[in-house]
């Protein structure tokens, strides 16, 4: 898997209006994690799906649960202290923040075991479900619905 590729993918889809912000409520209301949700949509534009999302979860968790949250917990406290030493800490932490979220890719990269796909949205949809987050059905299709919207991804 070219994780180049996937980074680039990644960025592109981040970046597109409004894409951010929804993912970011549903990383903080569900514990979404969205470079999990971007990989699964990367693979589905490629035709392929992961053949397990759960031992995909198990890779990343350790890294994740270590690293990226207590980066990202680290971040936010700063964003309210005083001072400019404060803020400049803030701003060093968010690109190690960034930084760990890449190697959380290179991770799911060395991970994955593709499979053939015909369903570009598949294996989003299924790691977007509820019997992962604390939403009914119905809510994870309308949100999911509306994030691939924002994507322009079918």
């Amino acid at each position: 898997m070219d994780q180049e590729e996937v980074w680039t993918f990644t960025v592109s889809m981040y970046g597109r209006d409004g894409v951010a912000k929804l993912c970011l409520d549903l990383q903080d209301r569900y514990g979404l994690d969205v470079n999990m949700l971007l990989f699964m949509l990367y693979l589905g534009q490629k035709g392929l799906a992961p053949h397990s999302i759960s031992a995909l979860e198990d890779a990343v968790r350790p890294w994740r649960d270590n690293v990226i949250i207590p980066l990202r917990q680290t971040r936010r406290f700063l964003k309210d202290q005083p001072g400019e030493s404060a803020q400049e800490l803030r701003q060093k932490v968010k690109a190690d923040e960034l930084h760990a979220e890449r190697i959380e890719q290179h991770i799911l990269c060395a991970a994955v075991q593709a499979v053939p796909s015909d369903d570009p949205l598949a294996a989003a949809h299924a790691y977007f479900s509820p019997n992962r987050f604390d939403l009914d059905q119905a809510e994870c299709d309308r949100v999911f619905a509306g994030l691939t919207g924002l994507m322009k991804i079918a």
